[in-house]
């Protein structure tokens, strides 16, 4: 949503299942802003560890999907999120690439839960911590997985949306991707002002902006 992330020398690399993962200064800063708390860094410095690890594990979601399919791409950790690179594929693998990300997040979230049900509470009642992290963890992977299939452009929900227009309702498709993106983020960034949540009102107020530019750059060429 960001562009692509261009190389660094402060770049963290490292392999995961064999898929190449980059990790761009950004998403750490990022990650950092918006878990701000001059009061508990160690609650910061949890919400970046937990941001990161379901981001990860969201992206590998869509890597070994790609992989699945014969491309054999990388996983980019960038500002506000990430992107596994791959290759152009039919609609509906396209569909099932894009799904996979929140379906691997829904999965995590199921495992934290599932561990928080059968860890002794002691663990969660003598370490702060645990709890912050089971917390975060469960929050992110739920809430961001669902608002990732929402049908704006270029989140997962909206990529699966673009190809479904593009391919059954092709007259002016892109025109109609970006409205629907427009209504969905801007219906969004006004939701998020009316919650106080900085994050929902910063990404989909961006994103409703460059969206209507978008559309407008395209009528002023028509």
């Amino acid at each position: 949503m960001f562009g692509m992330a261009g190389e660094t020398e402060f770049d963290l690399r490292f392999q995961l299942l064999g898929i190449p993962v980059r990790v761009h200064p950004l998403f750490w800063l990022m990650g950092a802003v918006m878990g701000w708390s001059p009061d508990r860094p160690d609650h910061m410095f949890l919400w970046v560890l937990a941001v990161f690890v379901s981001i990860l594990v969201h992206e590998m979601g869509h890597a070994v999907m790609f992989r699945r399919y014969g491309y054999r791409g990388e996983i980019v950790l960038y500002m506000m999120g990430g992107y596994a690179t791959g290759g152009v594929l039919p609609t509906w693998k396209n569909i099932i690439v894009c799904a996979a990300g929140p379906v691997a997040g829904f999965i995590l979230a199921g495992l934290v839960i599932l561990f928080g049900r059968v860890a002794p509470q002691t663990l969660f009642i003598q370490y702060e911590a645990a709890l912050v992290l089971y917390s975060y963890l469960v929050f992110i992977n739920i809430w961001w997985g669902l608002i990732n299939l929402l049908p704006c452009m270029p989140l997962d929900g909206g990529q699966i949306m673009q190809s479904l227009v593009l391919r059954y309702w092709p007259r002016r498709g892109i025109e109609k991707v970006l409205w629907i993106s427009i209504i969905t983020a801007g219906g969004l960034a006004l939701y998020g002002a009316s919650i106080q949540s900085r994050y929902m009102m910063i990404l989909f107020g961006i994103l409703c902006a460059q969206h209507v530019i978008a559309l407008n750059e395209r009528n002023s060429f028509r």
